[in-house]
């Protein structure tokens, strides 16, 4: 990876930790680019930490974005960035060099976005990139496989690609 691919994430992770509360990061969802995946501003493209959606081209994949664009899209959200210790150089990113993040909207921005795409059954969780502290998604994701929700009746397996 080139150092200006890696610098400009850092760059923007940088502005952004400018403006956070005690918290979180606040951000506007400017694109949805897939169920799992959103852009920030003009540049700063994230991941959901710990979750991975099909893409458009695969069963249910149009429909979990589509979701995704209705509940996220131009919202104003808090986003908590995947690090190792607590800094922007500490940022984890995915093999595609996007930084990973959960989202919580709605009122009060209490409602984890990450969560429910679990829930939902429109992700499944991604053992490579799942922090300690989201081992939880693990029983989520277990339950909508119990009750056939989203990718778990459409596939019976929730095995996508990627």
């Amino acid at each position: 990876m080139s150092k200006a691919r890696r610098i400009w994430p850092l760059v923007v992770a940088a502005v952004l930790a400018a403006a956070v509360s005690a918290t979180a990061n606040i951000g506007i969802v400017t694109k949805v680019l897939s169920g799992d995946l959103v852009r920030f501003g003009d540049t700063f493209v994230a991941r959901l930490t710990g979750i991975r959606a099909p893409q458009r081209n695969e069963p249910l994949g149009y429909e979990i974005y589509d979701f995704t664009k209705r509940e996220l899209e131009g919202q104003t959200v808090k986003l908590f960035t995947w690090t190792t210790d607590n800094t922007a150089a500490g940022i984890v990113y995915d093999d595609e060099d996007h930084a990973f993040v959960q989202i919580f909207y709605g009122k009060g921005a209490a409602v984890s976005f990450n969560e429910v795409m679990l829930k939902k059954g429109y992700a499944r969780v991604d053992p490579k990139y799942l922090p300690d502290d989201l081992k939880h998604y693990l029983d989520l994701e277990k339950e909508a496989r119990e009750k056939g929700l989203g990718i778990w009746k459409a596939r019976g397996t929730g095995k996508l690609g990627r």
